[in-house]
Formats: C-alpha cells, sequence, structure tokens
C-alpha cells in the first residue's frame, strides 16, 4: 500500500501532490489521512488557493478549515501553523505527517 513518504519522494511537486490526493481518497486504514486547508477571511491569497483548489474541496479530497474556527485553532496550535493559506496532510489525530527528515 502506498504511503504519505512514497509521495513526498516524488521530486515533481504536481505529482507528489497528485499522490497525496489519491492516497486519501483510495486509504481504507482506520487512522485514514486527509488533506486540509487552511484559509482566513479576508485573506487573498487564501480566496486564490481555495479557487486553485475548489475541484478537490468539491469532491471532498480536501477539506478546508477556517484557521479563526475552534478546530482550525485547535489544529493550528497543536502543529504550530503560523500562517496561511495552508495546505496540509494530517493523520486521524490531527498531526501533520511530515517528510521523512533525510538529515538523520
Amino acid at each position: 500500500m502506498k504511503e504519505a513518504f512514497d509521495c513526498y519522494n516524488i521530486a515533481d511537486n504536481k505529482k507528489a501532490l497528485d499522490c497525496l490526493r489519491e492516497l486519501v481518497r483510495t486509504s481504507n486504514i482506520s487512522c485514514r489521512p486527509r488533506l486540509v486547508l487552511f484559509t482566513q477571511g479576508n485573506c487573498v491569497p487564501c480566496s486564490q488557493e481555495k479557487a486553485l483548489r475548489q475541484p478537490d474541496i468539491d469532491e471532498g479530497i480536501i477539506q478546508e478549515i477556517s484557521i479563526s474556527s475552534p478546530e482550525g485553532l485547535a489544529i493550528a496550535a497543536k502543529n504550530e501553523i503560523d500562517f496561511v493559506p495552508a495546505l496540509v496532510l494530517l493523520d486521524c489525530h490531527d498531526n501533520i505527517i511530515l517528510p521523512p527528515d533525510e538529515s538523520v
């Protein structure tokens, strides 16, 4: 089964995102990952990113969360998300799934 780390190892950003989309769409594990787009009202870059990602939002592949909402504030604080827009991959416990650190 494909894992997030397989997607992170793809050098081409578009292909890596395609891989993550497929992972989210087809994952059948109990702790299913999800792609989340953090946005905020009156944020022009957020509106642009949302427009770009709208087809995936409409399909349920990407979930949009306002960073100002209670859920957004909690996830942002837990993962030290300081900026929007931010597209992140979260596990079922709302922890960011980061690429492997190759320097270790």
